[in-house]
């Protein structure tokens, strides 16, 4: 990981090339480039994305998928502000603990301390505070997502057995809480797709 870093300033240039490339030309700062039921998504949020998403993922963007990259960063800030139209509607708020546990469980999963992630992102003119601004709105709507749907879904234990056939290892309460999030993923997935049915979204071109 920390050699991928370490070329990071590279990729960042690139990135900035690839990124006047999709949105034009003639590049604004701030320049609007989706509108959102309203709300504006500018070129600057998606570098910020862009760049947050490759150091997260290690993925250095190139020419062959810089297209498909800044696409799916696009697709990803069109779903934050309808996500976060829903947290507001459904008034989903969480602690100081909760956020702190869900923060520590990211970076956990990335295997790095959080100076140390700070410290990079501040080499590639990131604003830390974007990526916390991600983690509070996922962590508000993984407990939307459970409020809404958690006590509609059930295992049967046919399930629990096909999973365990599939991963030995696993004892029945993993393999539950596994199918359990797989159903809520799902209809997580759902709810976006019928909020973006319903959003206006314009593209600048």
């Amino acid at each position: 990981m920390l050699n991928f870093f370490k070329i990071f300033s590279y990729s960042t240039f690139l990135i900035f090339l690839l990124i006047f490339r999709v949105v034009g030309e003639e590049v604004k700062p701030n320049r609007i480039e989706v509108i959102v039921n309203e709300q504006v998504i500018t070129n600057y949020d998606i570098i910020q994305r862009v760049k947050i998403n490759a150091i997260l993922r290690q993925i250095e963007i190139s020419n062959s998928n810089y297209e498909v990259f800044i696409n799916t960063v696009v697709e990803e800030l069109i779903s934050e502000i309808l996500k976060k139209e829903k947290i507001i509607e459904y008034d989903i708020s969480f602690t100081k603990d909760e956020l702190a546990s869900h923060e520590n469980r990211i970076l956990s999963n990335l295997s790095i301390e959080k100076n140390k992630l700070k410290n990079i992102f501040s080499e590639n003119s990131i604003r830390y505070k974007n990526f916390e601004t991600y983690i509070e709105t996922d962590l508000k709507w993984q407990k939307l997502i459970y409020g809404l749907y958690l006590r509609i879904t059930s295992v049967t234990q046919i399930e629990i057995e096909e999973l365990k056939n599939k991963i030995p290892d696993l004892t029945d309460e993993i393999a539950k809480e596994i199918i359990i999030q797989k159903q809520l993923d799902l209809k997580s997935e759902k709810l976006i797709q019928d909020m973006k049915n319903e959003a206006t979204i314009e593209y600048r071109s």
